[in-house]
């Protein structure tokens, strides 16, 4: 494949991994079948207990795979170009991973170390994505160029956090104290943070598409004389 057309199909290929995610994921909240789980109280790591497993972690590695590719594609365009940032978001796709790879413990199950890897990572990718989402739209919120979507890329981010502190502070002062403060999220949190992440990673995605070289998007590739 040559290097233009590879250029061309990093952010098509990677916003289609990202709506393929959502397709899995809108399966599972109404299939009871596959999930017979309240989406109000239950957690979005409770799919991966239930028969629709594989529907939970195809979403997942989707958006981590698209992730990947959406990387690439704002690093090689200049718009992630701070090695904080670029590592912020390889961090997002490989914790990504991590959820699929570590599964949670069962409610009022014992604690494993496979479960507490699970709360590790999710914690990792709550965090890290509205992170690169707020630094970029900040670095770039001055030009005229791109003000109206780093506009957007910073309130994403920006309006995650709120949903993102209640999974954190009980987990963090249990780490740091060894307490037992419960989590006080309900699962409809959590799912209003994770449509607030995906609609940053679809912002991102436009930019980095907004970003490409005129040439690489609008020029034909030619056939090898």
């Amino acid at each position: 494949m040559r290097p233009r057309l590879r250029a061309r199909l990093l952010v098509p290929t990677a916003l289609t991994a990202f709506l393929g995610a959502v397709v899995l994921l809108a399966v599972l909240h109404v299939d009871r079948r596959l999930a017979p789980l309240d989406p109000v109280s239950t957690m979005l790591s409770d799919y991966a207990l239930s028969p629709g497993r594989w529907l939970w972690d195809s979403a997942l590695l989707l958006t981590s795979t698209g992730s990947a590719l959406l990387l690439v594609a704002l690093y090689r365009r200049g718009l992630l170009a701070n090695p904080a940032l670029v590592a912020a978001k390889a961090l997002w796709c490989v914790s990504l991973l991590a959820v699929v790879i570590f599964a949670k413990d069962p409610q009022g199950g014992a604690i494993t170390a496979t479960g507490k890897i699970h709360l590790y990572a999710s914690a990792v990718t709550c965090l890290s994505l509205p992170v690169v989402g707020w630094a970029l739209g900040r670095r770039h919120r001055d030009d005229p160029r791109w003000r109206r979507v780093a506009t957007w890329s910073r309130r994403l981010a920006l309006a995650a956090i709120p949903f993102y502190l209640p999974f954190i502070v009980p987990f963090a002062v249990n780490v740091v104290f060894g307490g037992h403060l419960p989590t006080v999220a309900t699962g409809l949190v959590e799912r209003v943070m994770m449509v607030l992440e995906i609609a940053l990673l679809a912002v991102l995605g436009y930019w980095a598409h907004r970003a490409m070289p005129a040439g690489v998007r609008f020029r034909p590739v030619r056939p090898a004389a």
